[in-house]
């Protein structure tokens, strides 16, 4: 069997406070990074003000099953499939989860990638979203071997 990636978009339901908003994300990242360790499942989490965008790369079945779960979560709203395809090779393979919290970023210079997203996240297209993917893949990879090379 081949490697397999789905990369959704979904609204944060617009009924949580802010409190309730920040435990949801604390407690899913840590149950997702559970299950993706137990089922092979590598990928990203990449959170805005409105919405969540979440690539998962691995077995078919596994993928499939995480999709449906996520599908189900009454958390999620509008949940919009960017991307469901064969892939030749993780983007995140290193990474159960990697999780990127750019509600912290207001007021910074983002990258190009990251500017066209972030005021309309609703808007943003597959193509947006895989390319974004890519950057912070590159971008953990480089400082990962940035993180080997200090250490010798």
């Amino acid at each position: 069997m081949g490697l397999y990636q789905i990369c959704y978009r979904s609204r944060i339901r617009t009924d949580m406070d802010a409190d309730g908003v920040e435990r949801e994300v604390d407690e899913s990242v840590r149950q997702i990074r559970q299950m993706n360790a137990l089922n092979g499942i590598t990928g990203a989490l990449i959170l805005t003000d409105t919405h969540i965008f979440h690539l998962m790369e691995g077995q078919v079945d596994f993928v499939s099953e995480a999709l449906e779960r996520a599908l189900a979560d009454p958390r999620h709203e509008d949940v919009t499939i960017l991307s469901r395809k064969a892939v030749e090779y993780r983007l995140f393979h290193d990474s159960w989860l990697y999780f990127a919290d750019l509600r912290l970023d207001h007021g910074r210079e983002l990258p190009a990638q990251l500017s066209m997203i972030m005021p309309r996240p609703q808007t943003a297209t597959a193509e947006d979203i895989l390319a974004l993917m890519a950057y912070i893949a590159g971008d953990l990879a480089e400082a990962q071997l940035t993180n080997r090379l200090l250490q010798i």
